[in-house]
């Protein structure tokens, strides 16, 4: 059968070819302090990973930084598409060094919309507030991934996350020490591989919103793969 794929793929197996995406995702506050924040996500999140927290519109965001320190099934729910999802508990506990910051989310649920009020029999030395409307703040993460496959149009990569299909996902591709790529990925697959241990994914990427000079570099990058032996698919 012939190939009707647009553009020629060569394997980097041999390359070592890194690079790093930026996870992110909407998750529901329960409650927060000074200290941190318990959430409600649909994806597992890892004890001791750091994360990067959102909270605020596009035009008046604030982030800080935390860690998970706690995280458990609490739940499931049934999705429009007939799915089941896992619903976790995640309790994450700010950096130090960002009172500020952090003070400024905590004034703004003092707004009547937000109808913040005390938790009772709460025995912590900060004053942690139960979110009694739907509040969302953004979770993401830099999260590495290797290169398993590349050509002009994507790449085949390999991680721990499991990416939704038609999802755009910011990307940073290191093709050597001197020279990086920034695109932003459209999820084109995402399949779970045998692995021992960490679950992996291989995620089939397409490249958009590349620059003429990220587009040179990867032609540049794959030219020298297509003299290369044993690349070309």
């Amino acid at each position: 059968m012939k190939d009707k794929r647009r553009h020629q793929r060569y394997r980097v197996d041999h390359h070592e070819i890194q690079g790093k995406m930026t996870w992110a995702d909407k998750v529901e506050i329960i409650d927060i302090s000074s200290g941190g924040v318990r959430i409600k996500a649909d994806s597992r999140l890892n004890i001791g990973k750091e994360y990067m927290i959102t909270l605020g519109d596009s035009g008046n965001a604030t982030m800080v930084k935390g860690f998970v320190v706690r995280a458990e099934v609490t739940g499931s729910e049934i999705r429009d598409d007939g799915g089941q999802v896992l619903i976790y508990t995640v309790g994450i506990m700010f950096k130090e060094n960002q009172t500020e910051k952090i003070a400024g989310i905590l004034k703004s649920l003092e707004k009547p919309e937000a109808e913040t009020v005390p938790m009772a029999d709460d025995r912590r030395l900060s004053i942690r507030f139960q979110i009694t409307a739907s509040r969302e703040l953004t979770l993401s993460s830099p999260t590495q991934f290797s290169v398993k496959v590349i050509s002009l149009g994507g790449m085949l990569v390999q991680s721990e996350l499991s990416l939704d299909i038609n999802s755009s996902i910011p990307m940073v591709l290191s093709l050597d020490a001197d020279h990086t790529v920034n695109c932003i990925g459209r999820i084109a697959s995402c399949i779970k591989v045998e692995a021992t241990g960490q679950p992996l994914y291989e995620t089939g990427v397409e490249f958009t919103g590349l620059t003429e000079h990220d587009t040179a570099l990867i032609k540049t990058f794959i030219d020298y793969l297509s003299v290369a032996p044993g690349t070309a698919l």
